[in-house]
């Protein structure tokens, strides 16, 4: 599966991407800024998956930012499509394949914090597996700064003061899926200290970790977490939501590139 990704990519690639991007529900807006873009889409790729979410469009974009390389992945996978874990996170592992340095993965999530606001954008800058996959205590399990490259951290830091949006970091809890928590599982995970809540990303900074790949994760909080606003939660307004942060979040992608194009190697 992954060698004929790397086929179909590599025959449209003239330079290998620095950068990898992973774009989360409804966050699609970036791949139409690059520059000599191009679409690789997931279903005509050989035995390769596809996604099954809305908001998930399942294509590689290749292209260009002020001359980087870089190539998204507009759609990710989820644990809850009925995958094995290893196909979760196989963009990482074609991203890696193909060349990329750094990676940069991104998710609309459910924001814990009742003092923030739904289109906020948060660094993650620790996780928390919450879905009791291995063991029944998470207790103790936040796993932080080994994971989340320092330079890139600091360089989405700057960006963000740059572009005077709200500073907002902190970690990111992981849930199986397909349902959205439910106010006990959200107070549970206010006692953990975690900020935002979602359905993804994990596996994907977890194998970028195993495979040495410098990253920074990006959480749109696209909606107040069940139990902190007393409306329901679809995901359509997820959708929604990300799709009115698209602008600002494209801003803040595109500052990073800029200043990732800066970097000595």
């Amino acid at each position: 599966m992954i060698s004929n990704a790397l086929d179909s990519l590599k025959s449209h690639i003239k330079t290998p991407p620095k950068v990898g991007i992973v774009l989360g529900s409804g966050l699609q807006r970036l791949s139409a800024l690059l520059d000599d873009m191009k679409i690789i889409k997931y279903s005509d790729i050989p035995s390769f998956i596809d996604t099954s979410v809305d908001g998930h469009a399942g294509e590689f974009i290749i292209g260009k930012v002020n001359g980087l390389d870089v190539i998204c992945a507009n759609g990710r996978f989820h644990y809850y499509e009925g995958l094995t874990y290893d196909k979760v996170h196989i963009i990482i592992d074609i991203f890696d394949k193909i060349g990329c340095e750094y990676v940069i993965t991104t998710n609309s999530s459910g924001c814990l914090e009742s003092s923030w606001a739904p289109g906020d954008l948060m660094l993650i800058d620790s996780h928390i597996d919450m879905t009791f996959r291995d063991a029944i205590d998470v207790i103790d399990r936040k796993y932080g700064d080994e994971y989340y490259n320092t330079k890139l951290y600091q360089i989405a830091t700057e960006a963000m003061q740059e572009m005077n949006l709200p500073l907002r970091t902190g970690t990111y809890g992981w849930t199986l899926g397909p349902t959205y928590e439910t106010p006990a599982e959200i107070k549970l995970m206010q006692g953990l200290d975690i900020q935002a809540v979602g359905m993804s990303t994990v596996p994907e900074i977890e194998r970028a970790h195993q495979l040495g790949m410098k990253l920074i994760g990006i959480a749109c909080l696209t909606n107040y977490a069940v139990g902190i606003s007393p409306n329901p939660l679809t995901h359509d307004e997820v959708v929604e939501q990300a799709n009115k942060s698209g602008e600002q979040f494209s801003k803040l992608i595109l500052n990073i590139l800029n200043r990732i194009k800066t970097i000595k190697d």
